[in-house]
């Protein structure tokens, strides 16, 4: 990728697993100097590969799945509507096209019958001809119940979640040890703890460890001259594990491979990488095919991400209203 290199791969992921990471921290991990890191967050931001930062609840907080769906069409539908309609939904919080027209969308739903009101919803859509669910293995994160001091902080946090300790203590009236404190117990002041190449097979908005927030990134990596693409990868379950599976993909294409979502009901890896050229598919494609117990390898041309308030934001603006914060 001309556009990316590994370090900035790694700067993305950091940034992605705790977007409150501070330059200095970066630094230390990828031996450059918190001037040169903040230069390459820069180029990620004006790219467009970082579109922003966040806050939202872990699916612990709620007791959710996180799930990936594929909506294939009919070729009736206005494009541009159907996919408002789908954003519509609360508990869709990213879609995409595909190259052959269906969408393909992310988001998570709380309990069977969450399951069923998502498929209903999806089955019941002018044009749609069929819907494929699939709940994905995630970490969910911790679960608490906020006090007054964390919700105070967390309402500064929806307007920038980067906001420096000293404008979040002029900004709540608290002081910067106790913000220290809060964030804490929010994982907001967590340390990098990973080498920057990810060794498992969550994918980065679903790292959250036992932290009842999650401090995001909003991305699109089809951004600065890249291509992001899906590989549907179809393996062995007797024969490999997924994790490994997810290694080996990444030893192999260690700048192509971003990250992997498995399938939790299927064999089946949905795996994203970016590259500058499509040409690069199809070497991918064989290269992938070679791989440990891999029985099936489908492409899926993704055009840009969009982005809408899902669950997780909703449900936490629904707590800090309520809470008067």
């Amino acid at each position: 990728m001309s556009a990316v290199d590994q370090i900035d791969k790694g700067i993305f992921y950091e940034l992605d697993a705790n977007c409150r990471i501070s330059y200095e921290a970066l630094s230390r991990q990828f031996n450059l100097s918190a001037n040169a890191i903040k230069k390459r967050v820069t180029k990620l931001q004006k790219c467009g590969i970082l579109k922003r930062f966040g806050i939202w609840l872990s699916l612990g907080m709620i007791d959710a799945e996180m799930f990936v769906a594929f909506v294939t069409t009919d070729g009736s539908n206005d494009d541009e509507v159907l996919i408002t309609t789908i954003g519509t939904n609360p508990m869709v919080h990213r879609a995409a096209f595909l190259s052959s027209g269906d969408v393909m969308l992310f988001g998570e739903y709380v309990g069977a019958q969450g399951l069923a009101d998502l498929s209903r919803f999806l089955r019941g859509l002018d044009g749609v001809a069929q819907v494929e669910i699939h709940t994905l293995l995630t970490e969910k994160g911790g679960k608490i119940e906020f006090k007054p001091l964390q919700l105070k902080v967390l309402r500064e946090l929806r307007i920038d979640a980067r906001m420096s300790i000293v404008e979040l203590a002029k900004r709540t009236g608290l002081t910067a040890r106790t913000i220290r404190r809060v964030l804490d117990t929010l994982g907001g002041n967590k340390s990098t703890t990973r080498a920057f190449i990810i060794r498992n097979d969550i994918p980065p908005e679903n790292r959250a460890y036992s932290e009842p927030i999650h401090f995001r990134t909003i991305w699109n990596l089809n951004s600065g001259g890249n291509i992001s693409y899906v590989t549907r990868i179809t393996y062995d379950e007797n024969q490999v594990e997924p994790k490994k599976l997810v290694e080996w993909l990444e030893k192999q294409f260690p700048r192509e491979h971003w990250y992997s979502y498995t399938s939790a009901t299927e064999p089946i890896l949905f795996s994203t990488f970016v590259v500058d050229n499509m040409n690069l598919f199809e070497r991918i494609a064989h290269g992938i095919k070679r791989g440990p117990m891999v029985d099936q390898v489908e492409i899926l041309v993704l055009y840009p991400m969009r982005h809408f308030k899902g669950l997780r934001e909703i449900l936490l603006d629904e707590i800090l209203e309520q809470a008067g914060a």
